[in-house]
This record gives structure tokens, sequence and C-alpha cells, in this order.
């Protein structure tokens, strides 16, 4: 299984750098919105926030838990069934830059707003669920985008088709399983987290 995905990274290299720099762009303009907030627009989403940490469960909550969970997989089934389109690429690509324009998004505006104390959210609630998040999320779009390339070329037909299709069908059954557990881990993480800082 580790041979394969080295290979099929190897392989596929452009893609992925190419996947991991739209991430990239769309965490720096994640930051730079919040340096762009306006001071009654930041204390908006102050309010806002503050509110939601309320809200928040601090003990397990299976239903919280599930709603990620949930969230994961339905991003993964909507950028696996771009792929299975010939014009879904920039829709993936989409994907991909808003998800790090979020990331980027979130951990400025909550280390800005909560400091010290809004670094440990951060590790917690994004950047330890990302450990395991991220890699499923570029692996998906690669693999979409990749599909969604054979059908553009021509390249599979017949037989082959459907075998590239089961490959892919496969392969992405094992990336959402991926990003539904990263789900699962930031429910807990956020539990603990909250908990741990007080929050």
């Amino acid at each position: 299984m580790k041979k394969m995905l080295f290979d099929h990274l190897r392989y596929y290299w452009v893609i992925y750098l190419t996947l991991s720099c739209v991430l990239l762009a769309g965490v720096v303009f994640g930051v730079i919105g919040v340096t762009a907030l306006g001071q009654t627009k930041f204390q908006e989403l102050a309010d806002f926030f503050n509110n939601l940490l309320i809200q928040q469960p601090q003990t397990i909550d299976v239903a919280f838990i599930k709603q990620l969970a949930r969230d994961y997989f339905i991003m993964m089934a909507g950028i696996w069934v771009l792929g299975l389109t010939v014009i879904g690429t920039p829709l993936v690509y989409l994907i991909i830059f808003t998800r790090g324009f979020i990331l980027g998004f979130t951990i400025a505006f909550i280390i800005n707003l909560k400091k010290m104390l809004g670094v440990g959210l951060v590790i917690f609630t994004a950047v330890l669920p990302s450990i395991l998040a991220i890699p499923c999320l570029l692996l998906a779009a690669g693999l979409a985008t990749i599909f969604s390339f054979l059908l553009l070329r021509g390249r599979s037909s017949g037989s082959i088709l459907r075998q590239d299709f089961m490959y892919y069908c496969a392969a992405f059954l094992l990336i959402s399983l991926g990003a539904v557990a990263a789900g699962v881990l930031q429910g807990y993480f956020t539990i603990a987290g909250m908990r741990i800082l007080n929050l």
C-alpha cells in the first residue's frame, strides 16, 4: 500500500504540488483577510465566536462529533462527484482554496482575539486535526483531478474505463474514511482543548 501511494505521488507530483500551492495561497489570503477586517466587523465576529464557544459542549457529545464527521464526508462526496465530470477540476481547486482560506482565517482570527489562549485553542481545534485532514483533502482532490483528465483526454474506454473507475472509487472510499476519522478527532480535540484551556 505504501509503495503504491509513493509511486502515485511520484508520478503525479505536479498535480499535488499545484494543489498544495493553491491550499497555501488560500491560507495566506485567509490570514490577510483577518488583517483587512475593520474594527466593527472584527468585533461582530468576536461576539459571534465568543457565543459559539459558550455553546460548545464541555463533555463528549456524540451529536457534535457526528456533525463534524458528516461535514467531512459531504465534502469528500462532493469532490468525488466533481471528479466524475470533465469540467469539475476548477471547482475542485476552488474547494481546496476555500478550505485553505477558512483554515488561515480561523487560525489568524482566533490568535488575534485570544492571544496565547488562542494559540492553544488553534493547536487543538485546527492544527492537530489538520495533520490527517489536509493529506486526505489533497489526495481526494488529486484523484478527482486525475480522473477528470483521464476522461478529458479520452485515454480510457470500455473495460479500461471501468477498471479506472473502480480504482477511483476504492481509493476515494479509503480517503473518505480517513477524512471522517479527522472529523471525529477534531470533535474530541475541540472538547479536550476547551476543557484544558478552561474556555
